[in-house]
């Protein structure tokens, strides 16, 4: 491997180690390079800003994700249902197992209102996503579990719903009420879904699970917790 990839590895990895530990907004890129001892255009060769840092960090996940829905989808093959929740299980924010980097995003990408970031992290999400859910509707459709004329185009639009619930409820989470999240509310938003995507792929009403409740609130009490630290 050669040195100037080496080198970025290291940035990555020791930028990710401090967000976690100090916070994106605490961390500064002096820090970093104290870190490394690495001089200021050491950094900038690899990265433009901090924000292009993070994006990385995020690009680094996205290829963590996309190797979680390869293996959700193949083992679960032969079953479309299972598949199709196996993938959201892979994609989804609250059901990850790394809840420092959910937490990460929590912060930045909805509290601190990123939009870039948001979309950047949608992208990650989306790009390995999609062909696998095209797929999956279309073995459905095969197997009689699904129909629609338009496997392609209904994929595709389950997903961008997916995404827009998810920054619904990741924003209820960054800015709760005076009561705290309201659980039921979340959970009636995430039955309306699951059961759009049953209407559009013409599947059985509650047929499938696509989300976890008890993920949800355990992903909003870390994220509480981290709050007092």
């Amino acid at each position: 491997m050669k040195k100037g990839i080496i080198r970025r590895e290291q940035i990555i990895e020791t930028g990710e180690k401090l967000f976690y530990e100090n916070g994106y907004e605490d961390t500064s890129i002096q820090q970093i390079l104290d870190e490394l001892q690495l001089s200021k255009g050491g950094f900038y060769h690899h990265f433009e800003s901090k924000l292009q840092l993070l994006e990385a960090i995020c690009a680094r996940h996205g290829e963590k994700t996309a190797a979680l829905c390869q293996s959700a989808v193949a083992n679960n093959a032969g079953e479309a249902i299972a598949q199709m929740d196996a993938l959201f299980s892979a994609i989804s924010l609250w059901q990850r197992d790394d809840t420092a980097y959910a937490v990460l995003l929590l912060n930045t990408a909805y509290f601190a209102s990123s939009y870039e970031l948001r979309a950047c992290v949608r992208r990650f999400n989306m790009n390995p996503a999609l062909p696998l859910i095209r797929q999956i509707i279309r073995d459905g459709i095969a197997q009689g579990e699904f129909f629609t004329q338009r496997p392609d185009e209904i994929g595709e639009l389950i997903l961008n719903l997916f995404a827009n619930i998810t920054d619904d409820i990741a924003l209820k989470i960054t800015f709760p009420g005076e009561t705290g999240l309201d659980l039921s509310d979340v959970q009636s938003r995430l039955e309306a879904y699951r059961e759009a995507v049953e209407v559009l792929l013409c599947a059985p009403l509650g047929s499938m699970t696509l989300y976890s409740l008890a993920d949800v609130q355990a992903l909003n009490d870390v994220y509480v917790q981290s709050l007092k630290v």
